[in-house]
């Protein structure tokens, strides 16, 4: 990938399955190809882990972390730490985003 142009969408989970689904199918319908997904598990103790890896299986784009319980500002700081692309877009597990975001 060449990272001009990468965008690096980060989404830190904490306990937040319920909702994980529906905002990593928003990511999978943006109309722009050129991103990477990164989930932050923040020490869920819920499904995050097994909705995150199906996805993870089926798109190479999406990348999975984890760590312990340390709040969404270090779980996001942590995915962008990790991250390829020139430009972040954080979002919430719990936020669907529009298809021409």
């Amino acid at each position: 990938m060449n990272n001009a142009s990468l965008v690096s969408i980060i989404i830190p989970c904490f306990n937040q399955g319920m909702y994980l689904s529906e905002t990593i199918e928003s990511v999978l319908s943006q109309t722009y190809r050129y991103w990477e997904c990164i989930i932050i598990n923040d020490g869920s103790a819920d499904n995050t882990e097994e909705i995150a890896l199906g996805y993870c299986n089926n798109d190479e784009r999406i990348k999975y972390l984890k760590q312990d319980n340390k709040g969404p500002c270090v779980a996001r700081n942590y995915g962008i730490s990790n991250a390829g692309g020139i430009y972040i877009l954080p979002l919430d597990a719990d936020d669907i985003l529009g298809k021409d975001y």
